[in-house]
């Protein structure tokens, strides 16, 4: 506990004698033992060891061992090279989610400085850990309010709870009323009993929300899971055929396992999840340096592919303060000049700052110095401020509808009221916050008080003051209008107020608000609505729920505890430089300078990162589907395999692994469509077929009578003809070409045939040089291959052939995804 302080008793702050008594020391120590303390316990996410299970423990990583395991007891070691991707993919997996793992375990809401509590008559203060249930709280202006509990007694108290609530303008907080844990002191002083400590607390109910890793839905990922998923049926019935086949054909066990080991290895797309999760790792690198943490990989693309963003107004729109608009005389006898010299006196006066003294003092300047005989310092009850000088009279700064009946006495007319009075109503109109200047003479007999004002004050001036727009919301709005994407405005404020910002940067639709303390249903919300305002954090989730099941994806942005339930279930969460600890945690993007043109930048590296994946995903997927049908055909015709497990892992690495790793980092604007897996099954099977079809005809043919050729001239014939094909393949894909990667399929191209010189590298890949009359066969079958392919892929583009297989007829304009409620699931 820290040491006694005596109370203090001052002016407009102090307290009457009768000080609460609070706990005694005996009653604290009852409490803690019963555990009702203000300390929690919550497990932020899943541990290192989950972690690496579920990274490693997976149906990919158990088909690649089986197949490890089968290579190290019946072949050569070389052969078992595929293992190796398998290594890395879980390793990266791992790196990042104990990187986010680790972002969730620093979560921490209430970073507070100690707090006064009475305890056994006497006022101390001790750290926010160290309180229990029934503590009795003495709070003053600039302290974070640590429980939630009610104000046994208010002295002017105002709280800023715009973290927890979304509301900019401070609360009043009389006798009675009930104070929320996270919110601040921003006036006054009170005593509050602590209701709520601990996990009960309002603030860590809406934090535990925060306190779970889920990996956002990707779309890239959950097609190659459906991929996976087929192709893991598909593995046991053609393992077991391709086993019997090569069983019967071979001349030893040894042989026919490795041949259906290749077999079964090229199945398996083992490097498409590798090679997304790399992409997106270097987009998280590149967005490090404009400033944009990225919590998650996928969160890349999820940016990329949404067609409504939903911002909060305060600190997202807004930099949270505020700025003087107006300033402005209202009667002739003042000039701008004494207008702002006795304004600048009277707020340099005041000892508690708070966002509105700090704008009016960045506008009118430092006080002229002028000695002051009286000060009345600002309250929420009078809801005015006044302070009285030698020789200059006494200023007073107010609420305008207090002020203005004080004024009137000294106003020519009634119509001088009314005139000011409409320049008030104008100005409150634009969603600014009004302040009225009045003056009084220095030897009126009745004086200022702490609770009344002189009889007889003059107006001066108004003052208005707006939140201040940051500088870079109105080009990034203009932006997402280009590209079709919604703006949406949710937030905790007025609704007038939000609708003036929203038009002042320009978001179509302004003007359709609705204020959702008068909303039944969401349902019953016009769909055409843009702001909503007064909401609730229940109902900013609701909201973006409501807008899901409409069939958008939604980016939510925010900055205060009350947008985690949105960030939450949204598609993607940003959150701004400005936000709380547990906001930032509750986000896939993370803002560190708070600017929002840096939402451009991550757009156009989701969109690079998904069409580059499109094109490699089709490289991959084409190996799977001539894998199965070279698999097939082989059985049922009771062959030797084409190929040995190092064929396959060179003619990956020449046609899918190299040429996927460039095209990774090919820049690219193309928008997102949905329907990823259907374009790539579009191009994948098509192409599989005719791959399949080239190098069983070059096999066959090679090892028929008038050939005469042996087992390994046939391999090393089918390896050039798939190869070829598979180069042949990424040209297409590539199309239109630019300099690297022509540059790059020469580079393949030369590098493989330097491969088929008779050299110790041909002798470990187990190619030897075929005859004349084998490379003819092969530029035979290749000349007609090419042409089918382009017959093919025009046919089946044509009808459709694949939309139909997938049962659907037409794209549609949003593939809808579970909502985000628990622990999500490894990489495969």
């Amino acid at each position: 506990m820290g040491a006694v302080q005596p109370l203090e008793a001052d002016g407009d702050q102090a307290w009457d004698s009768r000080e609460p008594v609070g706990l005694t020391s005996s009653e604290v120590q009852r409490r803690r033992l019963a555990g009702q303390t203000n300390t929690i316990e919550l497990k932020t996410s899943r541990s290192v060891a989950d972690i690496i299970r579920a990274n490693v423990l997976t149906r990919f990583n158990a088909i690649i061992v089986a197949l490890l395991v089968v290579v190290l007891v019946y072949g050569d070691p070389i052969d078992a090279m595929f293992g190796i991707v398998m290594v890395f993919n879980s390793l990266i997996g791992i790196v990042q989610e104990v990187r986010a793992k680790r972002s969730l375990d620093a979560l921490r809401v209430l970073v507070v400085p100690e707090i006064g509590v009475y305890r056994d008559g006497q006022r101390r203060t001790v750290g926010p850990a160290d309180l229990v249930l029934g503590d009795v709280l003495h709070l003053e202006s600039g302290d974070q309010i640590p429980v939630d509990g009610p104000v046994i007694d208010s002295r002017g108290l105002e709280v800023d709870e715009s973290a927890l609530t979304g509301e900019s303008v401070p609360v009043d907080k009389p006798t009675g009323s009930e104070v929320l844990s996270g919110s601040y002191v921003v006036a006054g002083s009170a005593v509050v009993e602590a209701g709520k400590v601990g996990a009960d607390s309002w603030v860590n109910q809406l934090t535990r929300e925060a306190k779970g890793f889920v990996l956002t839905q990707s779309e890239l990922r959950t097609g190659i899971h459906r991929l996976l998923g087929v192709v893991a049926w598909l593995l046991p019935p053609l393992s077991a055929l391709l086993l019997w086949s090569q069983l019967r054909s071979e001349s030893s066990l040894a042989d026919g396992m490795i041949s259906a080991t290749a077999g079964v290895v090229s199945l398996v797309p083992q490097g498409l999840v590798l090679l997304i999760s790399m992409a997106m790792a270097v987009a998280v690198i590149r967005l490090s340096r404009n400033q944009v943490v990225t919590q998650e990989l996928a969160a890349v693309e999820g940016l990329a592919r949404v067609d409504t963003l939903c911002v909060d107004k305060t600190g997202t729109l807004t930099t949270g303060r505020l700025t003087v608009d107006t300033v402005e005389v209202v009667d002739d006898a003042w000039s701008d000049a004494e207008l702002s010299e006795g304004l600048s006196a009277l707020v340099e006066l005041e000892s508690a700052r708070s966002a509105t003294t700090e704008a009016i003092t960045a506008a009118v300047g430092p006080g002229p110095g002028w000695t002051v005989s009286e000060v009345v310092s600002f309250s929420s009850v009078r809801k005015w401020s006044a302070a009285r000088f030698d020789d200059h009279g006494a200023w007073i700064l107010g609420a305008p509808e207090i002020l203005l009946d004080a004024t009137r006495r000294r106003l020519p007319s009634r119509a001088a009221a009314d005139r000011i009075q409409h320049r008030v109503d104008e100005l409150t109109a634009g969603a600014q916050r009004v302040l009225l200047v009045a003056w009084a003479e220095g030897d009126l007999s009745d004086g200022l008080s702490r609770e009344s004002l002189p009889v007889d004050i003059a107006p001066v001036g108004l003052i208005a003051l707006k939140e201040e727009v940051r500088p870079d919301a109105a080009a990034t709005m203009e932006y997402f209008r280009r590209q079709n994407v919604e703006v949406r405005v949710i937030s905790g404020d007025n609704p007038r107020t939000v609708t003036a910002v929203a038009a002042e940067i320009g978001i179509p639709g302004a003007d359709r608000y609705v204020d959702m303390r008068t909303v039944t249903s969401i349902a019953d919300i016009p769909p055409d609505t843009v702001v909503f305002g007064r909401v609730l954090p229940e109902q900013k989730r609701d909201l973006v729920r409501f807008l899901q099941e409409q069939g958008h994806t939604v980016a939510m942005t925010g900055d205060g505890v009350n947008d985690i339930p949105s960030l939450k279930v949204s598609d993607i969460g940003i959150a701004m430089n400005t936000a709380t600890p547990a906001t930032k945690a509750a986000a896939q993007l993370v803002l560190l300078d708070g600017r929002f043109d840096r939402l451009p930048v991550v757009v156009a590296e989701g969109r690079r990162v998904i069409a580059n994946m499109e094109r490699v995903s089709s490289l991959f997927i084409t190996k799977t589907v001539y894998a199965s049908l070279l698999i097939v055909t082989v059985s049922l015709a009771v062959i030797p395999f084409p190929f040995l497990p190092r064929h396959l892992s060179l003619i990956a690495a020449a046609t899918i692994g190299i040429p996927a790793f460039v095209l990774s980092f090919r820049a690219s604007n193309e928008p997102c469509r949905p329907g990823y897996l259907r374009r790539v099954l579009r191009f994948s099977i098509p192409a599989g077929i005719v791959a399949a079809t080239a190098t069983l005809a070059a096999y066959w043919g090679v090892r028929s009578p008038l050939s005469d050729a042996t087992l390994d001239q046939a391999r090393t014939a089918a390896t050039i003809t798939l190869t070829l094909t598979g180069l042949w393949l990424v040209y297409r894909l590539v199309r239109p070409i630019d300099a690297v990667s022509g540059g790059l399929l020469m580079v393949l191209a030369a590098g493989f045939g330097a491969l088929l010189v008779p050299s110790p590298l041909s002798e470990f890949y187990a190619l030897p040089l075929p005859p004349v009359r084998v490379l003819a066969v092969i530029v035979g079958v290749l000349m007609l291959i090419i042409a089918a392919l382009e017959v093919l892929l025009a046919v089946m583009d044509r009808y459709s052939l694949v939309d139909r297989w997938l049962g659907e007829s037409a794209p549609r304009t949003h593939e809808r995804r579970p909502t985000r409620t628990g622990a999500g699931t490894a990489s495969s």
